[in-house]
């Protein structure tokens, strides 16, 4: 499985299973600047969200040095979720389900914790902020993937994802708390 495929599925699969439902976030709106590593590769990504979580977007740009630049994001609202990409102001989009629909930090059911396997392994610090450490389990498109996660008021700021024989960390390396976000960052076009 190539980088981008990696890099993309681990990006959709973090924002999928962050941003559903009022409530998943205990910050009304945010914006947090991120950075994906997968081996020697680094990608810089901005989260947005708003109404604690019912709305999020995740904005990237790949940068393959001789063969591709493109801006690509991913909004999600509700259940669903869109992945667009943006090549020299050509816009494409593609509409799919949340992968994790029911997965929220603040609310573990007992049925939650069974279906992806979370185990809780208390408390660590990452960013200077207290969060809650906690290991699940997804499958998308017949890949398995084992997370470990940093969650801070529901919020993921560190993951880190095996997706095959294959290692993404992302984390956060800026946060900014309950501040206005640009309403047009959820536009779906």
């Amino acid at each position: 499985m190539g980088m981008k495929k990696i890099l993309t599925i681990c990006a959709m699969m973090l924002v999928a299973s962050t941003a559903l439902a009022q409530g998943r976030y205990q910050m009304k709106s945010g914006i947090a600047k991120t950075v994906t590593t997968v081996g020697d590769s680094k990608t810089e990504a901005t989260q947005y969200w708003d109404d604690y979580g019912a709305m999020e977007s995740l904005k990237q740009r790949m940068d393959i040095p001789g063969l591709v630049s493109y801006d690509y994001y991913t909004i999600t609202k509700g259940d669903k979720a869109w992945f667009v990409t943006d090549t020299d102001g050509k816009k494409a989009s593609k509409v799919f389900q949340n992968p994790t629909p029911d997965l929220n930090f603040l609310n573990i059911t007992p049925a939650v914790e069974e279906k992806y396997n979370i185990k809780d392994f208390g408390g660590e610090t990452f960013l200077g902020k207290p969060c809650k450490k906690y290991t699940y389990e997804t499958t998308q498109n017949r890949k398995k993937g084992l997370w470990t996660v940093w969650v801070y008021k529901g919020l993921i700021l560190k993951s880190i994802c095996l997706l095959g024989k294959r290692e993404s960390v992302i984390e956060v390396v800026e946060l900014k708390e309950n501040v206005p976000v640009p309403p047009e960052v959820f536009d779906i076009p």
